[in-house]
């Protein structure tokens, strides 16, 4: 985190010398001087400070700089992601702190947008955002949509079909992603493990679960599954997510998800009794 060229930005965008941010932060011109020329780290509590300043005045810089990025990197074999982490990354990616039962299994997990990985860490106490650039050459990519094999998928990795595991369907499909250095697929969310839970409980039917999945639109996760696809990663930057930043993430997802449980609701009622349960298919 380049936080010594970031005050100076913060600083120049509103238009204000060293001693007026000085007086705004409550510091001194001296302080300031040696923040910018990086003479002095701030400590965290200075850190939190400064981003939450630039927050209220409507400095998106986080916001800018993923456009920026997108702009600048972004080509058909190369893509812009972002990692929320609740540990911080230091030294080389690795799977050690991930964990079997999440959506595909162990991998490095990361999404499209900075918004996505920031909702991601907006409960926690972390901070930190990463963005990084994934050279897609050369790379064994899948790509699962909202449909059975990501539905599936979900259901086998977080350990909800254990009758069903041994089923070719549910086994090709597993091969297929264990095989990939990387799968592209959407997002699930509590609301969406709840729907898939319902299916496998047999409550819902295929296409009333997959319509209703279908409403709630996160967006796409990519996860890095095999050391080839680590190593397509390069990080570009961290990014600071202050307190304000983290609330109006939690605000945004929270109006979000009114909707889409209005949306969910309609699509229950209009594919009711239309497909077949799970018993039906994985027979």
């Amino acid at each position: 985190m380049q936080i010594g060229k970031e005050i100076k930005i913060i600083r120049e965008l509103l238009g204000y010398s060293q001693e007026d941010l000085a007086k705004k932060l409550n510091t001194t011109f001296e302080v300031i001087n040696r923040w910018e020329n990086d003479k002095v780290i701030p400590e965290g509590k200075n850190i939190e400070k400064v981003y939450e300043f630039a927050f209220k005045n409507k400095i998106f810089l986080n916001k800018i700089y993923e456009q920026m990025y997108k702009d600048v990197y972004q080509t058909n074999n190369t893509v812009v992601l972002f990692h929320g982490s609740k540990r911080g990354i230091e030294g080389p990616l690795s799977f050690a702190f991930s964990k079997d039962a999440n959506d595909f299994g162990k991998g490095f997990y990361l999404g499209e947008t900075f918004e996505q990985a920031a909702t991601y860490i907006a409960y926690s106490n972390s901070k930190k955002v990463y963005a990084f650039t994934l050279d897609k050459k050369n790379l064994n990519i899948i790509q699962l949509n909202v449909d059975e094999e990501w539905m599936y998928a979900i259901a086998y990795y977080r350990g909800w079909i254990e009758e069903f595991k041994e089923h070719k369907k549910i086994k090709d499909i597993i091969e297929k992603i264990e095989k990939a250095d990387v799968v592209i697929a959407p997002i699930a969310d509590n609301k969406m493990f709840d729907l898939i839970g319902e299916y496998v409980d047999g409550i819902l039917t295929d296409q009333q679960c997959i319509n209703a999945l279908s409403c709630t639109n996160l967006g796409y996760q990519y996860v890095a599954k095999t050391q080839k696809g680590l190593d397509g990663l390069q990080e570009i930057r961290e990014m600071y997510l202050c307190d304000k930043e983290k609330q109006e993430c939690i605000e945004k997802r929270l109006e979000y998800n009114k909707i889409g449980l209005d949306k969910v609701k309609i699509a229950r009622i209009e594919y009711k009794n239309k497909g077949k349960y799970i018993k039906e298919v994985l027979r």
